[in-house]
């Protein structure tokens, strides 16, 4: 019994994978953790939703491939699909607070560097696509019919 589509369950291996990895590279470091510039406190924040980040990433991968009762389930592929947003889609609402920027602290920046990219850092790029890629890809799931 295939209780995901292959599309579904390669997209969602790869986006899990991919988050972990590139959370685990891109955030500790001295742009992030280790950053002198941020307080304990923002650096408790940041551990928080590092670690869920994480969590749901690898609970993603689980719902992906144990053997549990409700596999296959609309919940199940609404919480395996939309899981990628819980990071990944709260750059957008994020970007809305005042004086937030995309571009990590501590980076310097070459002569002439647009300044758009200031405020909207290539990551933020990043996750507007795996955000239209993880509501695409589970509309799609959600609304096909089970093969057995």
């Amino acid at each position: 019994m295939s209780y995901f589509s292959k599309r579904f369950q390669y997209t969602f291996t790869v986006i899990s994978i991919f988050t972990i990895i590139i959370t685990s590279v891109m955030d500790l470091n001295d742009t992030h953790m280790t950053n002198p510039l941020w307080t304990p406190h923002a650096r408790f924040h940041w551990a928080c939703q590092y670690f869920a980040t994480i969590v749901m990433s690898i609970l993603s991968l689980y719902c992906l491939y144990a053997k549990y009762k409700d596999k296959g389930s609309v919940f199940s592929k609404l919480f395996i699909g939309l899981s990628s947003l819980y990071f990944w889609g709260m750059f957008i609402p994020a970007l809305l607070m005042p004086g937030a920027s995309t571009a990590p602290d501590g980076i310097i920046l070459p002569p002439n560097f647009p300044k758009i990219f200031t405020i909207i850092h290539p990551n933020f790029i990043i996750a507007c696509i795996v955000s239209v890629i993880s509501i695409l890809v589970t509309s799609k799931e959600v609304n096909r019919k089970q093969e057995n």
